[in-house]
């Protein structure tokens, strides 16, 4: 396992979140989901697998984040390393006994797995849940939303389930004259 430290937001109910990113079929799709756990205060991000994502080489990106991220070899080696540190893992993926985002179904530190693009959740995914989420959808639409979407969505609701305090508003002009 590698990490990259930098700085987590704290919650008011102690909870944390974290992001297992695993069979994401495009590096833009997992770059983008790296911000917004940034954005969302995701307390550590698990890279699991995913070779074609190289760490070193998106270092100056990486380094810009303001979560942990950690390479993890295998789903098999998350799970532990999570049930080692007491963190559930919630599958979000529309299928039966998913409970509605809706309904704030969160319990404790929780880490939340996005399906794969195209097929959603692998059969290897689904084994190492303790539980799943969906978001609901509204209209005619879609099956699915991106998976940045989504995921952006799920730990939006987490963090405001959570408490995490959010970051003052930052425009543009003074974020460039700093």
């Amino acid at each position: 396992m590698t990490d990259a430290n930098n700085g987590s937001t704290a919650s008011s109910t102690g909870y944390k979140s974290y992001l297992i990113v695993n069979n994401v079929q495009k590096n833009k799709n997992i770059k983008n989901m790296l911000i917004s756990a940034s954005s969302f205060g995701i307390s550590e991000v698990f890279v699991v697998g995913q070779k074609k994502f190289d760490l070193d080489e998106h270092r100056v990106f990486l380094d810009k984040l303001r979560c942990p991220i950690t390479r993890i070899a295998s789903l098999k080696e998350c799970r532990a390393y999570c049930q080692e540190r007491q963190i559930r893992i919630i599958g979000v993926e529309i299928m039966e006994g998913a409970q509605n985002i809706l309904d704030a179904p969160f319990q404790g530190d929780t880490a939340f797995i996005m399906g794969n693009e195209g097929s959603g959740m692998n059969a290897a995914q689904v084994a190492i849940c303790d539980g799943f989420v969906y978001i609901p959808q509204y209209g005619g639409g879609t099956a699915s939303l991106n998976v940045t979407v989504a995921a952006s969505i799920i730990m939006q609701s987490f963090a405001l389930w959570a408490g995490i305090p959010a970051n003052p508003p930052v425009s543009q002009s003074t974020e460039a004259a700093s």
